[in-house]
């Protein structure tokens, strides 16, 4: 044995004897002196290896640290149960401590007293919460685990009549029930201080403009500006009737709606609307010349002939551990990385590639550089959806309109169109926006444009540095055709996905017969686009041609007499339907930017989901979170600017 190993070894056996006497006797009732006895060694050895009792009892901490690393170092393939697995790591730590009641209460109390034992449980707590993260990845429901087991520990340490394992397995049970039938979070509401007012400008009148805004003029304390540089409000979500058809400027579908933002903003600002699933049966792939179901869902899946029958046990498998949070695409930094050290078939590969460039509106090329952990996060909510594809029937006017009728109604916002906002600058404590029409000044501002637009408004402003990693970042483009026909000439199915060609058509009155007059039928086809690799824009507008002769040969194929009955068509050629495409080399901009007084939401942001979900999402927790401004002293808010 060496020297540092008998030297580790008399360390550990002055710890174990003093945690045994701690146990036995009591922290305060062993001294130093005690230990030093019962250890066998001298007194200059002790303070070599400790500064004093207090220091041996953070091996308990040490331990419970080894505990963890221990249970993170499972191999994802190894674990059955996600839920499982979280509840053998706290049942461990808690047998561990299971001798060290009287200890454990020490610990608690000198945390209090003591700075550097408080920063070591600290310590402790944080490495148990990023532990979890990796297997849990979800801040709120990992803050709440750790929460729970340390609520439990002080309970049992203060003399509980539980012992302390029964007591972890009760908490965990209703941690976990809680979890798994919790409802939408409602918001946290307080009464602000009396007196307590706030100007604020939202720029941009899309969806996630309109959201923040209808949010915000809730609050009495808050009046403001919403400024649209365009003509209507929308955004991309714009909506306009031609013929008696009812055209959208972005496709009102909703993945997940059960589960989706927007049902929980629906809920909050009092909205009306009413929407209808997708008929999954009758949704189609078509490969090699041939039509088979889209496996989206197992009953579609047994029945698809896109894939063997060993192939479809693989990919129903790769469903449940998405389903069950413990797929390895979390693991890898983009799609084509874990399709590349996959050993999957080529058809389970390409499979994968055609859902997430149908989902994400992206090119093939781009969905292998999609985030495996966005993927995950993204196709385990959509797999445990009831409702995995919605139309919000009437189209985006029917949500844009309400949200506009709040905001109009509430008489504390203005309502701003074709004012497009020049510059911002901070002057005399706040906000001065400049537009052709003139200067207003703001206590705070909510930026609800494309990053790409904010980066330039902010440029030559103190700002312009924090927003330059984003100004950079792609959007996402594709091809719309819009087809109004004046009778049914076919309807074969409801939607049909070319995997060789990369493009779709949904028959989108199939679903939403209030677009269309009697009799009628709307067609939308989309094409993906490769967004790069052209010599010059002669190429570029070559290529689009090609793309557009190769959607009519679609529309002639699957819906022959389309032609002859067309009253309205439109072709957006290059249609943004996303700021931000959420690839890796992307990045999403932040509801908040260290160092940038302002507010973000958006597409483009950082929030739920994908599309129009992260629009919500992003600006309910934007306009969450400055309302919260008004609750705090005055003092902490003048800190903001």
């Amino acid at each position: 044995m060496s020297m540092r190993e008998v030297t580790r070894a008399k360390r550990n056996r002055v710890v174990q004897t003093a945690l045994r006497m701690f146990a036995e006797k009591g922290f305060d009732q062993v001294s130093v002196d005690d230990i030093i006895r019962e250890s066998g060694i001298s007194k200059g050895t002790f303070y070599h290896y400790f500064s004093g009792k207090d220091e041996i009892v953070l091996a308990l901490a040490e331990e419970q640290k080894a505990v963890i690393d221990a249970w993170n170092d499972r191999k994802p393939m190894a674990v059955k149960s996600l839920e499982g697995h979280v509840n053998r790591l706290f049942l461990d730590l808690a047998s561990n401590l299971v001798p060290y009641r009287e200890l454990v209460r020490s610990l608690f109390a000198l945390a209090a007293q003591q700075p550097r034992i408080r920063e070591k449980q600290k310590e402790w707590f944080d490495h148990l919460y990023q532990s979890l993260l990796r297997w849990l990845p979800d801040k709120g429901k990992a803050e709440l685990a750790v929460s729970v087991y340390v609520g439990a520990l002080l309970v049992w340490s203060m003399g509980g009549k539980d012992d302390l394992e029964n007591l972890v397995r009760r908490r965990l049970a209703g941690l976990w029930d809680g979890l798994r039938h919790s409802g939408p979070e409602s918001p946290f509401i307080v009464e602000a201080p009396a007196g307590r007012t706030m100007r604020v400008a939202v720029i941009g009148g899309g969806l996630a403009g309109l959201t923040a805004a209808s949010y915000l003029c809730a609050s009495p304390e808050i009046t403001g500006v919403l400024y649209e540089r365009s003509p209507q409000l929308g955004g991309r979500a714009f909506t306009y009737e031609r013929s008696g058809f009812t055209l959208n400027y972005g496709a009102h579908a909703i993945y997940g709606i059960d589960r989706h933002a927007i049902s929980r903003v629906e809920r909050e600002l009092n909205l009306s609307f009413a929407s209808k699933p997708v008929d999954k049966r009758g949704v189609m792939y078509a490969k090699n010349g041939r039509i088979a179901e889209a496996p989206l869902d197992f009953v579609n899946l047994v029945k698809t002939d896109l894939l063997n029958t060993r192939q479809k046990m693989r990919f129903a498998g790769e469903i449940a551990a998405i389903i069950a949070q413990i797929h390895h695409v979390r693991k890898y930094p983009t799609l084509g990385d874990y399709l590349a050290e996959s050993d999957a078939d080529e058809e389970v590969k390409e499979l994968w590639e055609h859902l997430v460039c149908t989902n994400f509106f992206i090119a093939p090329e781009d969905a292998r550089k999609v985030p495996g952990a966005v993927i995950s996060d993204y196709y385990q909510n959509l797999f445990v959806s009831g409702k995995p594809v919605n139309y919000i029937l009437g189209s985006w006017a029917v949500i844009t309109n309400q949200l506009r009728q709040k905001i109009e109604d509430s008489g504390r916002f203005a309502i701003r169109l074709k004012q497009a906002v020049e510059s911002v600058r901070y002057e005399n404590g706040q906000y001065v926006l400049a537009t052709k029409e003139g200067e207003e000044t703001f206590d705070r501002v909510v930026f609800a444009m494309p990053v790409q637009q904010v980066a330039k408004l902010l440029k030559g402003t103190p700002w312009e540095p924090f927003l330059a990693p984003y100004e950079t970042n792609t959007a996402t483009e594709v091809m719309v055709y819009d087809v109004g026909l004046n009778r049914v000439v076919a309807r074969p199915f409801s939607y049909i996905s070319d995997m060789d060609r990369k493009m779709f058509i949904t028959d989108v009155s199939a679903t939403d017969e209030t677009l269309i007059p009697s009799h009628g039928q709307l067609l939308q086809g989309i094409a993906y686009l490769q967004s790069e690799g052209f010599a010059d824009e002669e190429e570029r507008k070559a290529y689009l041609d090609d793309r557009l002769a190769d959607m009519e040969s679609l529309f002639d194929r699957y819906y022959p007499g389309w032609r002859e009955a067309a009253e309205v068509k439109r072709v957006s050629k290059r249609a943004m339907v996303q700021s931000v495409k959420h690839v890796e080399g992307n990045r999403m901009l932040p509801v908040q930017l260290e160092s940038v007084p302002f507010y973000f939401c958006g597409d483009g942001c950082e929030g739920k989901g994908e599309l129009a979900e992260r629009a919500f999402s992003s600006a309910r927790e934007a306009a969450r979170r400055l309302l919260s401004e008004l609750e705090r002293p005055r003092d902490a808010v003048a800190a903001h600017k």
